[in-house]
């Protein structure tokens, strides 16, 4: 299967070490257990780990040539502010959509190339992420050890890197390259419906005053 990467992580950058830790963390965790089943790489854009610009030729290449899409969740990540998260999980979802046709087999959700990974907020998750099989780190503690020295953290990445395989796998009776047309292939703009839509979803209304009392 011609795929240059085996997952695309997506995240939100951050300027506070607990961020920079939780991506390293996931990366190295992830790159070391995927390197059993994979020659391609695990793709990360570390400039944003630093607030650099968000490149998005490149990234649209990018996640065009991975086998799924990890979703690193926190309440920041679908911000209106900062739509580059929710950009990239509609390119996913289009991909998905294309792959799964070329299939010519429905959009299961049970097959999904989307993997959240949830850091913070679980009850905060969209409809859509919730639809997919995500796996709670919720209980990460930056303090402690590295990730992949944690088993009960190590134990989900197996699962996690088991799961994108058999996705891998599931592609293999796609028809041609595809990868063919990625360098043309373009992230949903801002300012999208399908963007629009799921900034829309992601937004938690304030409780009322009787609801906060209750």
């Amino acid at each position: 299967m011609p795929f240059k990467y085996s997952c695309f992580i997506s995240y939100r950058h951050g300027q506070r070490k607990l961020v920079e830790r939780i991506i390293n963390d996931l990366y190295e965790a992830l790159s070391s257990e995927l390197e059993a089943y994979f020659e391609e790489d695990v793709y990360l854009d570390r400039e944003r780990l630093n607030g650099g610009a968000y490149f998005e030729k490149q990234l649209a290449q990018a996640l065009c040539e991975s086998v799924c899409l990890i979703v690193v969740f926190t309440p920041r990540y679908l911000h209106p502010a900062h739509p580059y998260c929710a950009r990239e999980l509609c390119a996913m979802r289009q991909l998905e959509n294309k792959r799964f046709n070329a299939l010519q087999i429905g959009a299961d959700k049970s097959n999904s190339l989307i993997i959240p990974i949830v850091f913070r907020g679980v009850e905060e998750m969209p409809a859509e992420l919730k639809e997919c099989h995500y796996y709670d780190f919720q209980d990460f503690d930056p303090t402690q050890p590295e990730m992949i020295k944690e088993i009960k953290y190590y134990d989900k990445i197996k699962k996690i890197a088991k799961y994108i395989r058999e996705r891998y796998n599931y592609l293999e009776g796609l028809v041609g390259h595809p990868c063919t047309n990625c360098t043309d292939f373009e992230i949903p703009k801002a300012d999208s419906d399908e963007v629009k839509k799921l900034l829309r979803s992601s937004i938690q209304p304030f409780p009322t005053r009787e609801g906060a009392d209750q």
